[in-house]
């Protein structure tokens, strides 16, 4: 299983429901949040999330992964870029370039809202592929579902669930709210809103327990902790570091 694969479905697992009319976004361009990240208890690489510069209507949201510590050896770097509608709160689609310990492959996804479907290509040793596939009405990715979530009032009891495509896989996101808590993170000691996830996914994707994500239980929304027991080994990522990001003026 790729490593940004492993760390988006630790931190962007979850969602439903629809932004507050007029509510400004909990994110602003040139926001950065950066996660220590361990497999199987042991320091294993870092995950960074930043909010690029607006296009439009667009949000570019890169996600980006790679190994260090003492899995450094092991050379793996992903750059995933989701484009963020503003005004649908939905995914137009993603692209992601990965190096994967010599093997190098592109995928991209774009969606077709109207017909609801989406398009999927993948270049891998010089061969490209396309396929076309129906999708709910509603679907995000990985990286928006958490742009979506991160809108949401997470009261306490709430029950959340969400269509996602991840690559080629489609999958629904049910998610709790447990309560709240505090979390000792790098970055800092956080309240934050506890959710319990469960996804539908098999094999490597399959959990043997429910994983858990936990997000500062402020108006921003930080991603300060997640957890999760995948059928290949557990993960847990930390918050790291934090930078809050600039609102740009009124479209």
């Amino acid at each position: 299983m790729r490593l940004a694969t492993r760390l988006a479905l630790l931190t962007l697992t979850l969602l439903a429901g629809s932004p507050a009319a007029g509510a400004e976004p909990p994110f602003a361009p040139g926001e950065e949040t950066v996660l220590h990240v361990k497999f199987l208890g042991i320091p294993t690489g870092e995950g960074r999330i930043v909010v690029g510069q607006p296009s439009g209507e667009v949000l570019p949201v890169i996600f980006q992964a790679k190994t260090d510590g003492v899995a450094g050896f092991i050379d793996i770097r992903e750059h995933l870029v989701s484009y963020w509608d503003q005004e649908t709160g939905l995914t137009r689609g993603s692209d992601l370039r990965a190096y994967e310990v010599g093997d190098y492959h592109e995928d991209g996804a774009r969606f077709d809202r109207e017909a609801s479907q989406a398009t999927l290509t993948r270049l891998r040793k010089g061969n490209r592929t396309t396929k076309v596939v129906d999708v709910p009405a509603g679907t995000q990715d990985l990286t928006s579902a958490l742009l979506w979530l991160r809108m949401q009032p997470l009261e306490n009891g709430a029950r959340i669930e969400l269509p996602v495509l991840a690559s080629s896989r489609q999958f629904t996101l049910v998610a709790e709210v447990l309560g709240r808590e505090v979390v000792e993170t790098p970055a800092g000691v956080f309240p934050a809103v506890k959710m319990r996830v469960r996804t539908a996914l098999e094999g490597n994707f399959s959990t043997k327990r429910d994983s858990h994500l936990w997000l500062s239980d402020d108006s921003r929304r930080i991603v300060v902790r997640a957890a999760a027991d995948f059928a290949v080994g557990s993960i847990v990522a930390t918050l790291k570091a934090y930078r809050p990001g600039v609102q740009v003026a009124s479209r």
